[in-house]
C-alpha cells in the first residue's frame, strides 16, 4: 500500500468518526459522549464504525451502540 492510498484511508475513517458522533451528539444529545466513549471512536476500525453506525438507529442508549455483542 502507498503512502497515498495510507492517507485516503485514515482520512475516510477519519470521516466515518465525525458523522457517527455528529448523529451520537443529535440522538442522545450534545457533549453525551465521555472520555471512553471518545477513546473508543478515536481507536475504531471502520468496521467498527460502520457496526456503531447501524445500531445507532434502532439504539434505547448510547451504551447500545457500543454494546459488544
Amino acid at each position: 500500500m502507498t503512502i497515498a492510498e495510507q492517507w485516503k484511508q485514515e482520512g475516510e475513517r477519519k470521516g466515518r468518526q465525525a458523522i457517527l458522533q455528529r448523529q451520537l451528539n443529535k440522538r442522545f444529545g450534545q457533549n453525551i459522549l465521555d472520555n471512553h466513549f471518545q477513546e473508543r471512536l478515536h481507536k475504531a476500525t471502520p468496521e467498527q464504525l460502520d457496526l456503531w453506525a447501524e445500531k445507532l438507529l434502532d439504539a434505547k442508549s448510547i451504551d447500545e451502540v457500543f454494546k459488544d455483542n
